[in-house]
């Protein structure tokens, strides 16, 4: 809306439809507002890329999210952050190849300074999948009591399977139930420890890719 100043044959302030007008040094002014760039609508090449990247780790972290909450809970607290802005932060950084897709393989679904899991394996079973572990030389007694946590993503369906508090570390083996409506379909795979006061976690650990 505009204001007319001196009557009709005044000069006006404010916008009339795409001009505005003002006083400037004693003159009433009237200038056209920028058209908006049909560059900055499409975006430039380098715009639609970090776009894309942008689009297809907030697809992947929708789907893991409830694994992220836990696994990035104590960084995004030291960060003061959430835990889905803390995982994004660095999985964005580090998780895409030279096509800019995502690289399971370095994809992090937690953060932290606990002994991450040593060749892990995953294998296929009637039920879901059996993850086994090395068991490893542990600095404390409670390290044997940390508990796993292990994650199964299908993306062509973008269905994610996962447990928070599974078996402790000592026992070296645990299984993730999968729906059998999911057999014949790959699944990317990821383990992580707890500790039993949850006041500690490790990085998450890549297991490969497997068909159920």
């Amino acid at each position: 809306m505009a204001i007319l100043n001196d009557g009709v044959n005044g000069g006006f302030t404010g916008k009339v439809g795409s001009v505005i007008g003002y006083q400037l040094n004693g003159k009433w002014v009237i200038k056209g507002l920028p058209k908006s760039s049909k560059k900055n609508k499409k975006g430039t090449a380098d715009q639609n890329k970090c776009r894309s990247k942008f689009t297809l780790m907030q697809h992947f972290l929708a789907a893991t999210l409830g694994f992220v909450r836990v696994g990035f809970h104590l960084e995004a607290k030291a960060k003061r952050m959430s835990a889905h802005n803390a995982a994004k932060s660095y999985n964005m950084l580090h998780a895409f190849n030279q096509n800019n897709q995502i690289d399971y393989s370095k994809i992090r679904l937690s953060h932290g300074n606990l002994l991450g899991a040593e060749e892990p394996q995953v294998l296929a079973e009637e039920h879901g999948l059996r993850f086994t572990w090395n068991k490893q030389q542990l600095s404390n007694h409670q390290s044997a009591y940390d508990q796993v946590m292990l994650l199964a993503f299908n993306e062509e369906s973008n269905m994610t399977y996962y447990m928070l508090s599974g078996a402790k570390r000592k026992t070296e083996t645990e299984m993730l139930e999968i729906n059998e409506h999911e057999k014949g379909k790959t699944f990317h795979t990821w383990i992580s420890f707890i500790a039993d006061d949850r006041e500690n976690i490790s990085n998450s650990v890549y297991a490969g890719s497997i068909i159920y």
